[in-house]
């Protein structure tokens, strides 16, 4: 079968785009009184066509019947959000008019390509006025994607002669759209479905109409409601009057929902599987201010943004900082008045006035780039060209830019799905192909992607951290692998980090003293605590068993009396060094014996048993979990027990047979 088609139909108000409709299916699209009375459309109107390709196959055209009058220029844009092609109407009797010339920049500025042109009402012109109103709608269209496009004729009162030529050139003109659409990428992509009607009918509840743009739906599926957190199950699909189990692409669809009330599922909301979309309230993105404009956009302004079918007032930042001139471009980062779920890829329209951002004519639009990026710095060059990258064609190179973006957090693959417009199999060949490049890099078993640039400044900021240590604290043998990623960045992934200094060790910029990170070659300078510190020390922790606070709390009475914290310092590790004492984490010791002792209770009891669980060892140690996650872990990494997927822990093979010949684990 082949894909479907959705063809607007825009111009001026009174052009007699409905009556073209009607004249083409049969269908009246104005249903609703008020357009009755006063003869305009003020809601979008739907239809359906059928014409023949040059092999004489039948096309399927779904048609969107824009209103015309500009104060219902967002009914428009609405209407306008996912269509592959343009109808512009043009009566021969006026010519083109302002709100004909608004609807061709928003379909520029939303991406559409395709188009052709039918004049109206050539009853009102006689051949010689026809041919001068075709040639300056030719040259109007000059410079736009309507340039050269074909040009046909109608008229409602001659409509038995020029039908015939007219389904005629729109069915070539299908034919070359259907040519030219990007089939498979738009499967690859998660369905997405903005919303443009949501009604009640008598016996099936609710039903949603709207565009897809992309992606596949079928009976029994449960799709998300964005921006919200409800659901709503797909009971029975619709396409042009009759039912299909399953769906793949873009195109008109309706939807009956189970699970949904009409007031759940809005015009403006979007129906998409969970985890697809991305709802958010700053978006990075590339605008053009258009030409009519009168004067530039200011580097902040604010206007009224259309997305899809959803409309929200925002913030307009100029990421150079400058103004932006009429006609020119530029990239922005948008923030919106209220959150909306977005896809990277889709477009966007900006109208707005210097009196009222909510009203006025259309002034900007462009695509969104990044739907949840950081704020950033006006006038950074390397943050431009990330979005540069981010506007390409090319896969690798947007990947490049949302990892510039990222820095030193990086991405998971599954974050990069979701940032990506092309959809999981493309990301994961592209990130295949990257990695062969040294584009990108990876650390972590999660893994994480980074930037090059972002790696670099991981390792400098690791080694300039193992640097400072060793000036702070010349004694000791390094610093610990958890206090270099707590001081290089808690918030960036500790497990990716760990990889880093991994690569840093293996290349020599770093060095192991024990578990301990050094730079190659530091000899620490040596320094002794008294042993009376230490024996103090070691009775303090003891005496507090396993719920122990860290060192430096034990300094005073009734604890360790007459010791700085250099010479606390050196008496902990000298005491961890003999094996006395036991770093459990950071800042958490206790005694080997303590320990020990702790152990061979829980062997006592749950020794003969298959496992036991987190609670049961809470029992035993008397530990918050403060303490006692740790120490569970702790028991874990030195291969005492070992847990189960079901979170238990069981004690491994070898710990089992020190503990039934009463012999130590800890301290020995």
């Amino acid at each position: 079968m082949n894909p479907a088609l959705t063809f607007g139909i825009a111009g001026h108000v009174d052009h007699g785009k409905t009556s073209l409709v009607r004249a083409l299916t049969g269908v009246e699209t104005d249903r609703l009184s008020e357009e009755i009375r006063r003869g305009i459309s003020i809601e979008l109107g739907f239809a359906h066509m059928v014409v023949p390709d040059a092999g004489g196959n039948d096309i399927s055209i779904g048609i969107v019947d824009m209103p015309g009058h500009e104060r219902f220029v967002r009914r428009m844009i609405a209407g306008a959000a996912g269509i592959d092609a343009v109808v512009m109407v043009v009566a021969a009797d006026e010519g083109i008019m302002p709100q004909g010339r608004e609807h061709l920049g928003i379909c520029e500025l939303l991406g559409v390509q395709r188009g052709i042109i039918v004049v109206t009402k050539t009853d009102l012109a006689d051949e010689d006025l026809l041919e001068l109103v075709e040639e300056d709608i030719a040259g109007s269209f000059e410079g736009t994607f309507l340039e050269g496009a074909p040009l046909l004729r109608f008229s409602t009162r001659d409509a038995d002669n020029l039908i015939g030529p007219l389904r005629d050139g729109l069915g070539a003109f299908a034919s070359s759209v259907r040519e030219s659409q990007d089939i498979a990428g738009r499967h690859a992509r998660p369905f997405r479905l903005p919303v443009d009607r949501s009604f009640s009918m008598k016996g099936r509840g609710t039903v949603v109409t709207g565009t897809a743009a992309c992606g596949e739906v079928a009976i029994g599926d449960v799709l998300r409601v964005w921006p919200g957190e409800g659901t709503a199950r797909v009971r029975e699909i619709e396409r042009h009057g009759s039912s299909v189990e399953r769906f793949a692409g873009a195109g008109r669809l309706a939807l009956n929902l189970a699970r949904a009330a009409v007031e759940e599922v809005p015009v403006g909301s979007v129906l998409s599987p969970a985890g697809a979309l991305i709802t958010t309230n700053r978006v990075d993105a590339h605008i053009k201010l258009l030409g009519h404009v009168t004067k530039p956009m200011k580097s902040r302004q604010r206007g009224l943004l259309h997305v899809g079918t959803a409309h929200v007032e925002a913030a307009i930042t100029q990421l150079t900082g400058e103004p932006l001139m009429p006609g020119d471009e530029a990239f922005v980062q948008l923030h919106l008045d209220r959150p909306l779920a977005l896809a990277p890829g889709e477009r966007f329209v900006v109208r707005g006035s210097a009196l009222d951002p909510r009203y006025g004519r259309t002034i900007a639009g462009g695509m969104l780039l990044h739907c949840l990026p950081p704020r950033h710095r006006l006038g950074d060059q390397a943050i431009l060209d990330a979005l540069a990258a981010l506007s390409s064609s090319d896969i690798a190179e947007r990947l490049d830019g949302l990892l510039t973006i990222a820095g030193m957090r990086g991405h998971s693959e599954d974050e990069l799905v979701r940032f990506e417009r092309d959809g999981a199999a493309a990301v994961t060949k592209a990130l295949k192909s990257a990695l062969s490049r040294n584009r990108v890099r990876r650390f972590g078993q999660g893994p994480r992607y980074f930037a090059p640039a972002a790696v670099n400044q991981l390792q400098k900021r690791l080694v300039s951290a193992v640097g400072r240590s060793h000036e702070e604290h010349p004694d000791r043998p390094g610093i610990e692998p958890d206090s270099l990623i707590e001081q290089v960045g808690a918030w960036l992934d500790d497990d990716a980090l760990r990889g880093v200094i991994d690569r840093l060790v293996k290349s020599s910029a770093l060095a192991r003293h024990g578990t301990a990170l050094a730079m190659p070659g530091f000899k620490p300078t040596i320094r002794t605590a008294r042993a009376e510190v230490i024996e103090a020390v070691i009775e303090a922790i003891r005496r507090c068993k396993l719920a122990t606070p860290a060192p430096i709390e034990l300094v005073g009475p009734g604890g360790v009396s007459g010791v700085g914290r250099d010479e606390l310092d050196v008496a902990v590790r000298t005491a961890c060094d003999s094996g006395r004492l036991l770093r459990i984490a950071r800042d958490y010791y206790v005694a080997a014996d303590s320990l020990q002792d702790a152990v061979a209770t829980l062997f006592s009891r749950y020794g003969d048993q298959e496992s036991f669980t987190t609670g049961e060892l809470k029992e035993v140690v008397g530990l918050t979990r403060k303490h006692l996650i740790p120490l569970a872990e702790y028991l874990d990494g030195a291969r005492v027990t070992v847990r189960d997927p079901a979170g238990n822990r069981r004690f491994r093979t070898r710990a089992r047979q020190t503990l039934e010949a009463s012999e130590p684990i800890f301290g020995g």
